[in-house]
């Protein structure tokens, strides 16, 4: 039997000449994976519209679990929480773009069930994102926080260390081989990390430290997770920043 399901979309792919295969991250049942047929075709139906399919939009829509590696079927989809201000800020579009990468790369490798504080920690702070101007470090602050969910979150208790040990994970006394930060960027991540996410636009740190932070974060990922690779947005992000 079909439940209302809620759900954010990571990304699709083409499939055929007129259908996309779109991937889920439901409250309900975890990452799902659903074709959408005909939504690309002049005829397609107007009840799927292909602009409810960008990376992160919030959807409901009626489904069950899909069996084990089967796609599931959609034919009638809402808009959960249509945004205001992500379509048409750059800046914001690119953001969810690189986050929709890492989350679902995250949820790929991790292969985790429903797990409702996820979706409901992902859903609010996209719903603050659609609501604020400034950015400031929404992205590098939604990375870390990720890790809380899945268990590689830093520990930063020895905070009188002077280096960040990447492949540890910890705080570090002696100088590690390779993969660590320092200096003023230990500064700033220690000050991500510890703060609250509403104050995270009033950061204010050089762009170039901003780059080099999160350069850290997709290097801390990649060796926490074995199949984590950079987001191919990562450079447009980077450039769009510049210039913020």
């Amino acid at each position: 039997m079909n439940e209302t399901v809620q759900a954010i979309t990571l990304g699709s792919v083409r499939y055929g000449d007129s259908s996309l295969i779109v991937a889920c991250y439901t409250k309900q049942f975890g990452l799902q994976s659903y074709i959408l047929k005909g939504i690309l075709s002049a005829k397609g139906k107007k009840k799927l519209s292909k602009s409810f399919f960008e990376p992160l939009t919030l959807l409901e829509f009626a489904a069950k679990k899909n069996r084990e590696n089967k796609l599931g079927y959609l034919k009638e989809v809402n808009l959960l929480h249509p945004y205001t201000s992500i379509p048409f800020d750059l800046r914001k579009k690119a953001v969810v773009f690189f986050l929709a990468e890492v989350i679902h790369q995250v949820l790929k490798e991790e292969q985790q069930g429903s797990n409702p504080n996820l979706f409901k920690y992902i859903k609010k702070q996209l719903l603050w994102l659609d609501e604020h101007y400034e950015i400031g470090l929404f992205h590098l602050k939604i990375m870390l926080d990720l890790t809380k969910f899945m268990g590689f979150y830093p520990n930063i208790s020895k905070i009188d260390a002077p280096y960040f040990d990447l492949e540890s994970g910890c705080m570090s006394f002696s100088k590690p081989k390779v993969h660590y930060i320092q200096g003023t960027l230990k500064v700033h991540w220690i000050n991500v990390l510890g703060m609250k996410f509403e104050e995270i636009s009033k950061v204010k740190i050089l762009r170039e430290e901003k780059t080099a932070l999160l350069e850290n974060a997709i290097i801390y990922f990649k060796l926490h997770l074995q199949q984590f690779k950079p987001p191919k947005s990562t450079e447009i992000l980077n450039e769009l920043f510049k210039v913020s």
